[in-house]
């Protein structure tokens, strides 16, 4: 899809039409959310059953964390070392449950929003034992998609994760969408003098 085609399906909404009631952010922060990712944060690797599957790296999540809660956000694994490593045993998956704590002011007064979620890996053992080959490993990894999975309830990465629903939408009134408007009245204005200059090179 072309840059002009996303253009024109980017909604603009005022902050009262994409949520009924206050919200605990800002418009900055909901335009953050609401953004599509940048082609050059999306990786492509193999599909189970064929084809690709499209994702992004734990340090994109990270960045775009980092921008909605200024820093000020962190993230907790909930399941012990030993109840992962018995599941993993029985299933060859590691799985673990997180919890990813963000924290907003409001009238003065910190609120945390906290997003739980399960994150997975597939789990690889020594040839011909049940014994993992490094679950330290198959730990991060279950930890790096439990992140993921928790920021993926704020709304990041949606235009990946929940494709066919996502709709990007321009915030009115957010600093990015100024910018934005700015950038576009000046390619416009370029492209008028850059029109008048061929017109003058004719005559």
């Amino acid at each position: 899809m072309s840059s002009k085609s996303q253009e024109i399906q980017r909604l603009q909404l005022e902050m009262e039409q994409i949520s009924r009631t206050k919200s605990v952010f800002n418009s900055n922060q909901v335009q953050k959310i609401f953004n599509s990712t940048a082609s050059r944060f999306k990786y492509q690797r193999p599909a189970k059953g064929g084809g690709e599957w499209t994702y992004v790296k734990t340090s994109y999540v990270r960045k775009v964390l980092d921008s909605i809660f200024g820093f000020d956000w962190d993230f907790e694994i909930d399941t012990s070392l030993k109840e992962a490593y018995d599941v993993a045993l029985v299933t060859k998956t590691c799985v673990v449950k997180g919890t990813l704590t963000g924290r907003v002011v409001i009238d003065g007064v910190i609120r945390p929003i906290r997003k739980t979620q399960f994150g997975r890996s597939e789990v690889k053992f020594k040839k011909d034992t049940n014994e993992p080959l490094d679950f330290g490993n198959d730990m991060k990894a279950a930890t790096s998609d439990c992140l993921k999975k928790c920021a993926s309830l704020l709304g990041i990465a949606a235009d990946i994760y929940e494709a066919e629903e996502f709709q990007e939408i321009e915030v009115v009134g957010s600093q990015e969408a100024s910018e934005r408007k700015k950038q576009v009245e000046k390619r416009i204005e370029d492209s008028k003098k850059l029109i008048d200059q061929m017109g003058e090179e004719v005559k």
